[in-house]
């Protein structure tokens, strides 16, 4: 007998036609309730600009599970050694951020799923399948594939130049994108980086749709979140705990700084 391997990711899809989730830097177990209380379904936990620890990463991992959410974790780098500790310690979704090459992303496959698709190391004691693989191992790992989902970001013309190729590839689930790092990176900002990545983000998301994956991205309102999603985009992240937690200290020391009560 398998052992019980639950897909919070793909039950919330199936329940609403759009998740929420919020980029975290400086996580705490506090703040992972709270945003539960609130509603929100995925947490992305960001080990490529954060201080955080991937063993402070994984016990938050265990809260943000255990609350009903789905998370995630980007790496800051293509390692083994970033990827094998979060999956045993139950992380659902790995993210690559500035996908260049076909060969980084199969790359990720190979570490992030099992035989016979990629080469990840067996654990028998990992959160990911409930702290045991039951009698039949075989087919824990395989339903434990399907909970974990593996993603890249475009975030520069190189990776976007292998697009298709990379959407496609087998073992990879989820893409996203980084405007902010492929703007800099070009030079542009404001609306002259607007208007060059705009037709790029579009032809990204829409071929990550006709792949049948699933896209990730940021939204700054409702309007964004609705030209998104008609372009085949479900989850949404609507924010960055540090700029929201900034957001809310200000606002209320002005009211009271403004007289208001």
């Amino acid at each position: 007998m398998a052992a019980l391997v639950t897909d919070r990711l793909g039950e919330l899809l199936e329940e609403h036609e759009h998740l929420y989730g919020v980029l975290c830097r400086d996580a705490t177990l506090t703040d992972i309730e709270l945003m539960a209380q609130a509603g929100y379904h995925l947490v992305w936990l960001d080990l490529e600009h954060c201080p955080q620890s991937i063993s402070e990463l994984i016990r938050l991992t265990r809260s943000i599970e255990h609350l009903g959410m789905v998370p995630l974790v980007r790496i800051p780098e293509l390692l083994r050694t970033n990827v094998q500790p979060l999956l045993d310690g139950g992380v659902r979704i790995v993210t690559l951020p500035d996908v260049r090459t076909v060969e980084q992303a199969a790359r990720l496959v190979q570490l992030g799923k099992f035989p016979p698709l990629g080469q990840r190391g067996v654990s028998s004691t990992g959160a990911g399948t409930g702290f045991q693989l039951g009698s039949d191992s075989l087919e824990t790992l395989r339903q434990a594939d399907r909970t974990v989902r593996l993603m890249v970001m475009f975030e520069s013309n190189e990776g976007y130049g292998h697009l298709e190729e990379i959407v496609g590839l087998d073992g990879i689930d989820m893409v996203s994108v980084g405007p902010g790092d492929w703007a800099t990176g070009l030079g542009l900002g404001g609306r002259e980086a607007k208007e060059y990545l705009a037709p790029r983000i579009e032809r990204i998301l829409r071929a990550t749709r006709d792949a049948g994956k699933i896209s990730v991205m940021s939204a700054s309102g409702p309007a964004d979140a609705r030209y998104y999603f008609e372009l085949g985009v479900r989850i949404f992240i609507v924010g960055v705990d540090v700029a929201m937690k900034r957001m809310a200290l200000v606002k209320t020391l002005r009211r009271f700084q403004n007289g208001e009560v």
